[in-house]
């Protein structure tokens, strides 16, 4: 991909001297940027812009470009394409509009478009994009002319929207940040976010990657490699409403909304998601700092009031505060004037005016080996001190880079000073306290998870020992030309060889009492019928009978409660303080996803869960389990053991493994699952299965 950003030549495609022409400004934009390549106009009528010739067709070029930039009206795009790969192009930016966003007819334009790729193998950005940006190639190719300064940065900006992009790169240029490389991604018809993210992960110029997304191509992809990244991977992903408009049959994919799994799947993966650009360039500047290793800091301040905010602001992320060293402390005591402050950490600097001592403490400070990082607020409101602030705050860039150690910079200083520091900064800098302090919290969780505990790449595995069982259960449900009924989805559990309660499905009163007396009270009962998905609303479900008579009673009332009922399910009453609901479906831009989570009745309205892709493994069922936010209530509480959640773990796994060699498997749910204290397993009580209708082209028919 490196000729999008560093092409040696390039041609514009669709260049005129007329007034309105956008063409022309691509051309002018690598004009004024400095780009150093060959650039060749090509347009209807020969003429000149910016001094160079028009020429009137790709195949009339001098020399074969590296890529081409193409705007011209939708109709024209697929010859152009061609006329592109038949000269031996292989790279462009295609920028018109007018393709599937405008209906049928640019649908079929499309399909001509995509065909026409990869007739000649050309790869391509867009359709219906901004551009390609590159700070350190001067390759600026948007239709709008831009202005002339942007700072150089190690950021690469992969936007949807191009606008949303040009907001980020502007900000990221007042921020001390500054950015690398820049595409607006279009309509993705090509190239899409899992191609640029592999690209971006190797390239030796980008050291944070942030994407705004309002959709996946390819999302799947695009979370199993940002799981493998070094990089800090920032995400904005909007449009949130769900993706699918269908009703949910199952807790499974009701708690599982679409927004929803893109926040879990950007936690397991280590991605920071945003939900602003002042959260994105939050994270811009956090990423640019020097890594924060541990979370002991030192809070130095000009202000004692600011002091105050950012301790209180500190504790609330769990960051401490050692003593500062008697050698730091001397030193202040060498410069106060007054002597009044208290010297401690937090520290106020307010009786020093001198910022040249300031440097000098920070630098004592950074010294000090159990100080990872230093929050430093400058405030200011003295037109005497506007030159020492700058040149304070690159002096600050200059030690946090000798001791790799963060140094979070809140600027306090009037307007007008704040526009220079804007335009002349190259260390970020912050305007307010907490988001100081927030950039240092972000930072270290991201650090402590990489060194920790790298995230693993999704594991293939083979079919598992019961994969023919589980195919001929899928077969012969099918066949039914129905949804599997609660007494079908347990026997698909007893394939899968998860513990279930004892159980029983009776069409009588005689059979119900001889299923009880067999299995031994209590029992429940359950009404089984192709209407009660839902039993506990339906009023299906009666537990506890603890002798013949209570039986006789709840099968009459459940009898009556459903025309289509089958049976009535009877079940060994299990006894236990501690659910689990396991899950999962088929997500139709992820696949196969899992779902983990406190159960019972109440799941929809805890709403705790983990998700991920599947497959996993034991130990990332494990992880989703204990990553749950009462997870506490699975271990020593109130007098309870420890639960045993390792039967629930490995169903997780046989789960994932069934939905992802099933694709046919629309939804599982398994809830509850009991949890008994350690050492003594686990059962699950219930099950939903939900299939696709059979079709044609189905391997499993």
């Amino acid at each position: 991909m490196d000729p999008l950003f560093n092409p040696q030549s390039v041609a514009v495609v669709g260049v005129s001297t007329s007034k309105d022409n956008l063409g022309k400004n691509i051309v002018k934009n690598l004009v004024n940027f400095g780009y150093g390549g060959k650039i060749y106009p090509v347009g209807p009528r020969r003429d000149q812009v910016e001094g160079l010739p028009i020429y009137p067709s790709v195949a009339d070029l001098p020399e074969t470009p590296d890529v081409a930039v193409i705007l011209t009206p939708a109709r024209f795009v697929p010859d152009i394409v061609s006329q592109c790969g038949e000269r031996g192009i292989r790279w462009a930016v295609i920028q018109t509009g007018g393709f599937r966003e405008s209906g049928a007819d640019g649908m079929e334009l499309e399909k001509r478009l995509v065909e026409a790729a990869e007739r000649h193998g050309l790869r391509f950005v867009g359709p219906n994009c901004l551009g390609v940006m590159d700070t350190s190639t001067g390759f600026f190719v948007p239709f709008i002319t831009l202005p002339s300064t942007y700072r150089k940065g190690t950021v690469a900006v992969m936007a949807q929207s191009g606008g949303m992009g040009l907001s980020l790169v502007e900000r990221l240029s007042t921020s001390g940040v500054g950015f690398g490389k820049f595409v607006s991604l279009g309509n993705k018809l090509n190239l899409d976010e899992a191609g640029y993210l592999k690209y971006l992960m190797e390239d030796p110029k980008t050291d944070i990657i942030y994407f705004y997304l309002e959709d996946f191509k390819r999302g799947r992809e695009f979370f199993q490699r940002a799981g493998q990244s070094s990089k800090p991977i920032i995400l904005h992903k909007s449009n949130t409403s769900p993706i699918s408009r269908t009703i949910a049959q199952s807790h499974t994919a009701a708690l599982a909304a679409d927004d929803r799994l893109v926040d879990h799947l950007a936690r397991a993966a280590g991605i920071v998601r945003v939900r602003s650009v002042s959260e994105a360039i939050q994270a811009a500047k956090a990423f640019s700092m020097p890594p924060l290793r541990g979370k002991n800091l030192a809070v130095l301040s000009r202000s004692g009031g600011h002091a105050v905010v950012a301790a209180d602001t500190c504790g609330g992320f769990g960051f401490r505060f050692p003593p500062l060293s008697e050698e730091v402390l001397e030193e202040i005591r060498r410069h106060a004037r007054a002597g009044v402050i208290r010297l401690g950490n937090p520290l106020d600097l307010g009786d020093i005016y001198d910022l040249n001592v300031y440097f000098g403490i920070v630098e004592l400070v950074l010294k000090q080996p159990d100080i990872d990082g230093v929050v430093h607020i400058h405030v200011s409101h003295m037109p005497v001190e506007k030159d020492a602030t700058r040149k304070l705050l690159i002096r600050l860039d200059r030690l946090a880079e000798e001791y790799q150690k963060p140094i979070a910079v809140v600027v306090e200083v009037p307007f007008e000073d704040r526009v220079t520091v804007e335009k002349e900064a190259s260390y970020p800098f912050f305007l307010d306290v907490r988001e100081a302090v927030e950039a240092l919290a972000m930072q270290h969780n991201f650090h402590s998870r990489i060194e920790a505990t790298p995230v693993a790449g999704e594991k293939e595995a083979g079919k598992p020992p019961w994969y023919d069982a589980a195919a001929a259960w899928i077969r012969s449900q099918r066949a039914l030309g129905r949804q599997p009924l609660a007494h079908e989805s347990l026997e698909l559990l007893e394939i899968l060889h998860i513990p279930t309660a004892p159980w029983k499905l009776t069409r009588s009163l005689g059979e119900a009492r001889d299923a009880a007396a067999f299995l031994g009270y209590p029992v429940a009962l359950k009404a089984v019928g192709e209407s009660l998905l839902h039993k506990s609303d339906r009023g299906g479900v009666v537990v506890d009978i603890r002798d013949a008579d209570a039986l006789a009673e709840a099968w009459r009332r459940l009898g009556s409660l459903s025309a289509d009922l089958e049976g009535i399910l009877v079940q060994k009453m299990a006894v236990g303080m501690r659910e689990l609901i396991v899950g999962g479906y088929q997500d139709p831009v992820f696949g196969p996803v899992v779902l983990a989570g406190l159960g019972g009745i109440l799941v929809e309205v805890l709403q705790d869960v983990s998700m991920r892709l599947a497959p996993v493994d034991r130990t990332q069922a494990l992880g989703m389990i204990q990553g749950l936010r009462c997870s506490a209530v699975l271990g020593r509480y109130r007098g309870l053991a420890t639960a045993d959640t390792d039967m629930a773990a490995e169903t997780l796994v046989k789960v994932s493994l069934l939905i992802r060699h099933f694709p046919m498997v629309r939804e599982v749910d398994i809830n509850p699952i009991l949890l008994k204290d350690r050492g003594g397993s686990a059962l699950a009580l219930d099950a939903r299965v939900l299939l696709e209708k059979a079709n044609d082209e189905d391997p499993l028919l």
